[in-house]
């Protein structure tokens, strides 16, 4: 099974990661999320509260980063912030690594363990 792309926000696009990550099932959420008609437009909430942490190791990782600046826009401008939404430890330092390596992309990355504030992160709304 994938994860889910839901583009029923205005301002992001929301990927839902359930069960084990799976470097290739990473691989293609990532595609189908940089080839989504919306992409440039909307940010990226890519929801990991219900992932377990799978198989996935650095080299993995590194291969995920290796897809994303073959996939990323070209253009300067986009919406180019990504939150992370984890529960877990493991997981929070899996995103970290990633985050390390592809830095030198024009992506702004953060992890959150609190939904709202991703939200907010995404959405520039302040805090209610």
């Amino acid at each position: 099974m994938d994860y889910p792309l839901d583009d029923t926000h205005k301002k992001y696009i929301k990927i839902i990661v359930t069960g084990p990550l799976e470097k290739n099932r990473i691989i293609h959420a990532m595609k189908a999320l940089m080839t989504h008609p919306e992409f440039k437009i909307k940010h990226s909430f890519w929801n990991l509260k219900g992932a377990s942490q799978g198989g996935i190791d650095i080299l993995d990782i590194r291969e995920i980063v290796g897809v994303l600046r073959l996939y990323r826009p070209k253009e300067k401008d986009f919406a180019n912030k990504s939150a992370f939404l984890v529960s877990g430890g493991v997981n929070k330092s899996l995103i970290n690594i990633y985050i390390t390596m592809a830095n030198l992309l024009p992506f702004k990355y953060r992890v959150f363990t609190d939904q709202d504030e991703a939200r907010r992160f995404l959405t520039g709304n302040k805090p209610e």
